[in-house]
């Protein structure tokens, strides 16, 4: 009887034209109110249809392992995603020791790149300096130093290639945390900082931090007036963190493939990119290949200035 009932409500529904719908987890692993966070409901708000509904769900913690711990461990249909900063393959193997559960690089596979992340070289505007040329003049001169949110942080190792480039040493203050080390970078309390656009944006057209460069290779639509570093003098400087897709390593290749053309559909469409652009996030469309060059080239760069700096996480 069970087939015969089984074909008879398949009819059904089709007779009434019902669709049955797809629900998407997709995990963030930080809180919510970040850059990754904003991506992430631009993105699934454009494919979010009768079909497919998708779940935006942060699952913050221990430097986005526990929200990727999660997605490598679930099921591999295909409906457990994770957005991740490029950090998770690049930069947290070499900081952190290894753990006999979870790598990031075995357990997930990156099946999209979205966006690339410049950061914003800022001081206070009390401060004597309006230019690259000018921080780095007075940095030769005395002991200056710089704010991050934390050892190992993006902050943290952008200003040490920055220092590197410019051939100056300025002095690691860490927080714990982006928001207090912004507290004390709006009071005066500390030099520079390298800060995510996101998080920078408003304070600088408010007036209360002034933005001497960005750090990518090209200036950004949110903040159309800075200068690159590159183009203020220091010719060898590039930097900026990147965004991804990511499954558990185990989905199926046409699986993997399938979403990440669905993704990178959403990211082609203009308005999508547009507000994009205006959270200071730039679309750059990368498919698994791509994804899996860039990974593997930002984590040659970090790993080597990890070493040189003998950079250890707290």
């Amino acid at each position: 009887m069970v087939k015969p009932l089984a074909s008879a409500l398949l009819a059904l529904f089709t007779a009434f034209n019902v669709q049955a719908q797809s629900v998407t987890q997709a995990v963030v692993p930080f809180p919510a109110g970040g850059p990754l966070d904003a991506l992430v409901r631009v993105l699934t708000a454009k494919m979010n249809s009768p079909t497919d509904t998708f779940v935006v769900d942060n699952r913050a913690g221990a430097n986005g392992v526990i929200g990727a711990k999660f997605v490598a461990a679930a099921p591999v249909d295909g409906r457990t995603w994770l957005f991740a900063d490029g950090a998770l393959v690049s930069v947290n193997p070499k900081l952190y020791p290894k753990d006999a559960n979870f790598d990031a690089e075995r357990d997930l596979k990156a099946v999209a790149g979205l966006v690339l992340q410049p950061a914003i070289l800022v001081v206070n505007p009390a401060s004597p300096w309006n230019s690259v040329q000018d921080l780095v003049t007075a940095a030769k001169k005395k002991q200056l130093n710089y704010a991050s949110g934390g050892v190992g942080s993006s902050g943290h190792l952008t200003m040490e290639l920055f220092n590197n480039a410019a051939g100056i040493t300025m002095l690691h203050v860490p927080y714990k945390g982006a928001a207090p080390a912004m507290t004390d970078l709006l009071g005066g309390q500390v030099d520079a900082a390298f800060v995510s656009v996101a998080g920078a944006i408003r304070h600088v057209r408010s007036g209360k931090l002034r933005a001497l460069a960005v750090s990518g290779a090209q200036r950004i639509a949110a903040l159309p007036d800075v200068p690159t570093v590159a183009q203020s003098g220091i010719t060898n400087f590039q930097v900026q963190g990147a965004y991804f897709l990511m499954l558990s390593s185990k989905t199926t290749p046409a699986v993997m493939q399938a979403t990440g053309e669905m993704v990178l559909k959403a990211l082609a469409d203009k308005e999508v990119q547009d507000r994009l652009r205006a959270l200071g996030l730039e679309p750059t469309p990368m498919d698994m290949t791509a994804a899996a060059s860039w990974l593997a080239t930002d984590k040659a760069r970090m790993a080597k200035l990890i070493t040189e700096k003998n950079i250890k996480a707290d």
